[in-house]
């Protein structure tokens, strides 16, 4: 132990002999001429930035004090050569002074620094270069990042300084200016100020920056300011306090952030968030170097609640997001827009470019415009099937490690009460496994994955369904549902296309359900039929008469977006119902016929398919026109009962263990639909 005291007290003693040689040679050239010092400085700047340095004023030393100080004149570094202004910083004039103590000890402490007309222009080209990057690497985007360290200081001040700020990934311009007063007398809590104007992917922007006079700080105080900012729709207020002044690597921030859509914080953070409804969100923010983690995030998305904890690191090229979050109560409308529905802002949203701005790059999303505020957003537009573009180069600008949980649902028609994924993006491939829907009594669950590292993404979808039980499809109007029985089902689909209607237009698998065993309204079973006496009699008359469903298997095949029915019957005791037809996913229309051939004799009997066509958003129910005419009163009942089972048509599984009903009815299902009956689309 003494050997290494005696060692580091040896080191220590060359470091001052050094440092005492420095300033005898600094007194020396002080004393004869301090503009000797140009050159060497100038190189040293350079060897620092990696940027050519040019000073044509003065240069000053001030040595015989416990604060020798050093003061420049018409200093310039030069931006990068592919900047937009050639010049990246510039000052009239630079004065800053050094502790003479501390340096001694191995320490750089800065009592003042003062800067007249300071000017800075920071850029971004669209490759990602960044010219505050300095150094060796300075004409390559920033890659294994660092957190800026600046020596403390105790006192500074600016004078007339300005700002400019060009970021084409961002999409961010603006110009500002700089103010730092010395007011030692004063508890001005604007001293230090910057102010900037300018827009943000074409929508006005400002910064306000707030705090109190940079003067009398020591590297153990904390210094806080306020930072405003308005983007558009948002609105960000900030209190950031530095633990030791001017260490940037260490810093807590308090936020609180509002807007019409949280995908466009994007255009201030670089984080590919999802599309939203209006929402408020507010939490602190500890920055340890380049890693910020968020411990109690909380707030409102639309009429959603979201809290939790997030972590995002910077250090590399790419960002990534990690976090827990959780919903006390979501409503299922608030997911909408992530799905790519249409959002219900106000249009002022900074994903809008205003009127004549031409064409949009691959960054920026199609256009927003004001819509009317609903609790459905399927009523909005005649597509079920929501169309907004995934936005590639978003995905592909970040990673995340997700995990979402809500415990309760509120939705207007699916009887669900909780849902939970696990979201990972990886370079470019975005995998949601596990993906769960728990409904009262039943779960929908599996996996889907999307891989954008290709200009057309690429989507696989595998879910399943487990013992759902169809009693709790029912509308209000009914005192008790069609179908009964437990729904086992499978979807299996593979696409290519940057929305979930692309996707699906050019899908590919399968589509698969089977009800091993249940109940059906007996009017229903009949109607396919057209027993027009019995049909009517027990939909008119005996609402609550049931039918047993021995079996129900409904299995389509998707070829380019097509879902064709390769087997559709559905067994009762009085009926055996078959199906056939197809559903076009791209344009989104039904071609379905359900026929029912009663296993008794029926003398009313009329035969004619009830025909199911329109579109997935306004389905129509009814009967071929062509072979019974005037029974508009039994396709209305019809079309009200079957709603519920239409709701459920799309769940599938093909691989689901045999029941000995379907077992015993499937060597019953040969007969196809009658060649001279076909499918009529409405």
């Amino acid at each position: 132990m003494s050997n290494y005291f005696r060692t580091h007290k040896v080191a220590a003693t060359i470091g001052v002999v050094f440092a005492l040689l420095a300033m005898a040679s600094l007194a020396a050239i002080a004393v004869l001429n301090s503009n000797l010092l140009r050159s060497p400085i100038e190189h040293m700047i350079a060897g620092k930035t990696g940027r050519e340095t040019k000073i044509t004023g003065d240069v000053r030393v001030h040595l015989f004090s416990w604060a020798p100080s050093l003061e420049i004149s018409e200093i310039s570094i030069k931006n990068p050569s592919w900047a937009d202004k050639p010049i990246m910083f510039s000052a009239d004039r630079i004065k800053v002074s050094v502790s003479l103590g501390r340096l001694f000890r191995g320490q750089i402490l800065l009592p003042h620094l003062s800067l007249t007309k300071p000017a800075i222009d920071l850029e971004r080209d669209r490759a990602g270069r960044t010219s505050w990057n300095l150094g060796a690497q300075s004409e390559v985007s920033s890659g294994d990042k660092k957190a800026p360290r600046i020596p403390p200081i105790l006192s500074l001040t600016i004078t007339d300084g300005s700002l400019h700020v060009l970021d084409e990934v961002r999409k961010l311009r603006f110009e500002g200016s700089l103010v730092a007063a010395e007011q030692s007398n004063t508890t001005d809590l604007s001293a230090f100020k910057i102010r900037a104007r300018g827009t943000l992917n074409r929508k006005p922007f400002s910064l306000a920056l707030d705090g109190a006079p940079l003067h009398d700080l020591t590297p153990k105080t904390a210094y806080t300011f306020t930072a405003k900012v308005t983007a558009a729709d948002i609105r960000l207020d900030t209190t950031v306090t530095v633990d030791k002044p001017f260490d940037l690597s260490r810093l807590t921030v308090r936020f609180v952030v509002t807007g019409e859509d949280l995908a466009d914080v994007f255009y201030l953070t670089g984080l590919a968030l999802p599309n939203t409804p209006p929402y408020r969100l507010a939490a602190s923010v500890r920055v340890a170097g380049t890693t910020y983690t968020v411990a109690d995030l909380e707030g409102r998305v639309g009429s959603s609640d979201l809290s939790g904890r997030v972590v995002v690191e910077t250090r590399s090229k790419v960002p990534k997001l990690t976090g827990r979050l959780t919903s006390k109560t979501l409503n299922i409308v608030d997911v909408a827009p992530a799905l790519g529905a249409p959002a219900t802002g106000k249009g002022d949203s900074l994903s809008a470019a205003p009127e004549g701005a031409g064409p949009k790059n691959s960054v920026t999303p199609a256009k927003h415009v004001p819509k009317p505020a609903v609790t459905d957003y399927q009523k909005l537009h005649d597509r079920l099937l929501p169309d907004s573009a995934l936005q590639i180069d978003r995905v592909r600008g970040m990673d995340a490690d997700v995990h979402y949980a809500a415990a309760a649902i509120i939705t207007p028609k699916i009887p669900l009460k909780g849902i939970s994924f696990h979201l990972i993006l990886d370079k470019g491939v975005l995998t949601i496994d596990p993906l769960a829907f728990v409904l009262n009594r039943g779960k929908f669950s599996g996996a889907v994955k999307i891989d954008a590292r290709k200009n057309v993404a690429q989507t696989t979808i595998d879910m399943r369904i487990t013992n759902i039980d169809l009693s709790q499809f029912k509308s209000a109007a009914m005192t008790s549902a069609p179908l009964t029985g437990f729904l086992e089902g499978r979807m299996r689909l593979t696409g290519v296309g940057d929305s979930v209607h692309t996707f699906a237009s050019s899908a590919q698998g399968a589509v698969s359900v089977i009800i091993p065993q249940g109940e059906i309204d007996a009017g229903v079973a009949e109607l396919t039929g057209i027993d027009v006496t019995r049909g009517l009699r027990l939909l008119l008359g005996d609402k609550d008469k049931k039918t047993e469903v021995r079996c129900s298997v409904m299995d389509f095949q998707a070829h380019k977006g097509t879902l064709a029915a390769k087997t559709f019957f559905v067994d009762t005791t009085d009926v055996l119902i078959h199906g056939r037809g197809d559903i076009d996913l791209q344009d989104e229309k039904l071609n379905l016929a359900l026929k029912g051939d009663p296993k008794q004799v029926r003398f009313t009997r009329v035969r004619a398919p009830i025909t199911v066509g329109g579109t997935l958003a306004h389905p129509s129910i009814g009967v071929d026109v062509r072979k019974l005419a005037g029974q508009g009163a039994v396709a209305a009942a019809l079309g009200t009962l079957l709603t519920p089972l239409a709701t459920v048509i799309a769940f599938v599984d093909p691989g689901l263990a045999k029941n000995k009903d379907c077992s015993s009815a499937l060597s019953h299902t040969t007969e196809p639909v009658p060649a001279g009956e076909p499918v009529q689309p409405r």
